[in-house]
């Protein structure tokens, strides 16, 4: 069965040969520079470090670590606008498109300045988007699409994720944001309104370069903090649950694709919310947070209506675990999510830069040889 068979085949809840392994290259699942920098001394390998997130410092991996990690997934990225570069000033900081200011912190890159910041509804009304049909997002990918589908047998992916909560929160600063959800939300829905006109603009023309050869598009916005809900449950409903569901709407008549969204936290309430607005794939199903840690419940109550990524404890096992522990939890999770289909295995949000090398290919090497269903 080839990868592309294979990762169909899992997301669609039918049973492969084995579980589809992701090791990403997106802004959910990919990899931070210290981490890369340590598995490649482990392997004996170099690289040159390209950088694709500066945010989150998340870089590109070469074949040959993808290959060793047994990936069944390839990522199809659009461009940047034509005129747009990333420049940083002398302290470091830069601005994204959206007019989001960051600074270097630690490991992460953290935003400072908000565009929106004090905003009312006539500033958010007015306020300038990036144009999401800018020709040069698009250059060059369609021939790209084609030649990976036709040249190798991976699963493709669109790694150029849809935001409606992340992205607006953005613009006006985090806890600005939730006051004005709870004391103006007519701010925050113009926002996501025009947040939501402005991704049905950019897949439009999107899912018209890499067309059928995708098999999945993402959506990133994180609905749980450790414990639970991130804003009331209501809200989410009201505000967020109707435009996902147009948003999926649209994708789905466009392309023959599955839409999985990125959703760290504690998330269990939202789950068949999200099933219900058209998404087919959860992840990261994050293991240490509240709720999310019995992998056989949550297989039962949203298995069969929602494909799982992950579901590996990131923030404890992975990073602080020895490589048998890493095993172990690795095990644990196909053994309880893998049965029937429904399960690609992935390191959950990012490997994080305090996660060991010998981790990184335990959890790797683990999913490769437990992972069969024959």
């Amino acid at each position: 069965m080839t990868s592309r068979e294979r990762f169909r085949k899992a997301i669609s809840h039918e049973q492969p040969d084995r579980i589809p392994i992701d090791v990403g290259q997106d802004c959910h699942n990919g990899i931070h520079e210290v981490a890369y920098r340590n598995l490649l001394a482990e392997l004996g390998e170099n690289d040159t470090i390209k950088t694709y997130d500066p945010m989150q410092h998340l870089v590109e991996v070469k074949e040959a670590i993808l290959l060793r990690l047994h990936a069944d997934t390839r990522y199809l990225f659009s461009n940047p606008a034509h005129g747009f570069r990333l420049e940083r000033m002398p302290d470091g900081s830069w601005a994204d498109e959206w007019g989001v200011w960051r600074m270097p912190c630690g490991h992460y890159d953290e935003s400072f300045r908000h565009p929106l910041a004090g905003c009312d509804l006539g500033a958010a009304r007015r306020y300038r988007f990036p144009d999401p049909r800018d020709p040069g997002r698009f250059a060059g990918l369609s021939e790209k699409a084609e030649s990976l589908f036709k040249n190798t047998d991976y699963a493709l992916i669109a790694g150029t994720p849809a935001s409606l909560f992340y992205l607006t929160s953005e613009l006006v600063g985090f806890q600005e944001y939730m006051e004005l959800l709870a004391a103006d939300p007519i701010v925050v829905e113009t926002l996501v309104d025009r947040m939501l006109e402005y991704w049905i603009g950019f897949f439009g023309p999107y899912l018209e370069a890499v067309g059928e050869r995708v098999e999945m598009i993402w959506m990133g916005d994180d609905w749980g903090t450790q414990q639970g809900p991130i804003i009331n449950p209501s809200l989410f409903r009201r505000i967020f649950l109707p435009r996902y569901r147009q948003f999926c709407a649209f994708v789905k008549s466009r392309a023959k694709v599955k839409i999985a969204i990125h959703a760290c936290g504690s998330v269990a309430w939202a789950l068949d919310d999200l099933a219900d607005a058209g998404f087919d794939v959860v992840h990261p199903l994050q293991g240490d947070a509240e709720g999310m840690g019995d992998p056989d419940e949550l297989k039962r109550l949203f298995g069969k209506r929602l494909a799982f990524y992950s579901n590996l404890r990131n923030q404890s096992v992975l990073p602080n675990g020895t490589p048998e522990e890493v095993r172990d939890e690795v095990s644990l999770k196909i053994r309880a999510l893998a049965p029937g289909g429904g399960y690609v295995f992935s390191p959950g949000h990012n490997i994080q830069a305090d996660v060991p090398a010998r981790n990184i290919l335990a959890a790797f090497d683990t999913a490769w040889e437990v992972g069969r269903y024959v």
